[in-house]
């Protein structure tokens, strides 16, 4: 999966974003969605939707949401067009995300922002960024990718 730089003058719905992120504490992670919506004449962030992982409801669990591109971008820094080959065409891509939206069982291993692109996108659930992190990381990471492996055996059966 390689990415190119966000052109904001040629974005359209069925896009993947993909962009690098860092939490309050320093840690690094990555955050994808899927292009919803773009209005026509748009003049800034705010007139695109995107859907993708975000918030939280009540019980602190994240669901996949449709917010704006300005809400997407707050989260992380430059974001990217994921460059993966498509099984399906743009409004399938919508289509399959939209039919995820409230989905509320995130699992960072199994079933994260990553998983939902690639499913969107691709039609199968994997995620490169609990692949590369398991890989490249300490003893702990070969644990992490162990389980991530399994997850997303289980992610790929269950999307």
């Amino acid at each position: 999966m390689g990415t190119k730089k966000l052109n904001m003058a040629s974005i359209e719905a069925g896009m993947w974003l993909h962009m690098d992120c860092v939490n309050p504490i320093g840690i690094k992670f990555e955050h994808d969605g899927i292009v919803s919506a773009v209005t026509e004449g748009y003049s800034s962030a705010a007139d695109i939707k995107v859907i993708h992982y975000a918030g939280s409801e009540p019980h602190g669990k994240r669901l996949i949401s449709e917010t704006t591109l300005e809400e997407f971008l707050a989260v992380g820094s430059s974001a990217r067009v994921v460059n993966a080959r498509c099984r399906f065409s743009p409004l399938e891509v919508v289509k399959r995300a939209r039919s995820q939206l409230g989905r509320a069982d995130y699992n960072v291993l199994g079933r994260n922002c990553q998983h939902f692109g690639s499913w969107c996108y691709e039609g199968a659930a994997f995620s490169r960024e609990v692949f590369k992190y398991g890989v490249i990381g300490t003893s702990f990471g070969l644990v992490v990718s162990i389980v991530g492996i399994i997850a997303i055996g289980m992610a790929r059966a269950s999307w």
